[in-house]
């Protein structure tokens, strides 16, 4: 985004300039927010951990449903095995449920209907076999996630993400974002699709 104003007879016009400064401002202060709130420590009333054998059909992984602070990696082996680990933190419940409908294995999050607190972004942690494709839809996200994968479709409202790793092409749509992405070298550029309304993003390719 450029700093430079829609220029007028007398000069840039200070209604655009203001308003592309105030956007900048709000969203890296979103930004800032919501990395800190989703790095935050919790209080972790309990955790639910449960392996999910994968048959050889699985090619999808479907996370969706509430916003989720989520650290995903991926393991290698012939092992087809899903590792989920969900925490309820205190004043902010979750509950999870798993299904395999045809390719995909679909995994939903759905907080509790008490909360206490204006912030309620339970944990979610998932490990993956290799070369599966992964599609979140997520109200809003905070994840790390790192691996390799064929396929990465992303759809959430807000998010901060770091993604370190592989993929045969990576989508991320929503209205707000702040991304730092780093693919493999050789990753075709045209293969990473960024469709967000406001975004602030450092995208390499500096991967192996």
């Amino acid at each position: 985004m450029s700093d430079a104003g829609d220029n007028g007879p007398h000069g840039p016009r200070k209604g655009t300039s203001d308003m592309k400064r105030k956007t900048k401002i709000t969203l890296a202060a979103l930004s800032a927010a919501l990395v800190v709130l989703s790095a935050a420590p919790r209080l972790v009333q309990a955790e639910d951990s449960q392996t999910i054998a994968l048959k050889d059909a699985i090619r999808t992984v479907v996370l969706h449903g509430d916003g989720t602070a989520l650290k995903l990696t991926t393991h290698e082996g012939t092992t087809r095995e899903a590792l989920l680990i969900t925490e309820d933190n205190i004043g902010c419940p979750l509950t999870s449920s798993v299904q395999a409908d045809g390719d995909q294995l679909q995994i939903s999050v759905e907080k509790g209907p008490m909360r206490i607190g204006f912030w309620c972004d339970p944990d979610v942690t998932l490990s993956l076999p290799e070369g599966l494709n992964l599609e979140i839809g997520l109200s809003n996200l905070a994840a790390d996630i790192k691996g390799s994968f064929e396929r990465v479709s992303i759809r959430t409202g807000q998010s901060v993400i770091d993604f370190d790793g592989r993929a045969a092409h990576f989508t991320l749509e929503g209205r707000r974002a702040a991304v730092r992405l780093n693919f493999p070298r050789d990753m075709p550029r045209e293969a990473v699709e960024l469709d967000v309304d406001t975004i602030l993003s450092q995208v390499t390719f500096n991967g192996v």
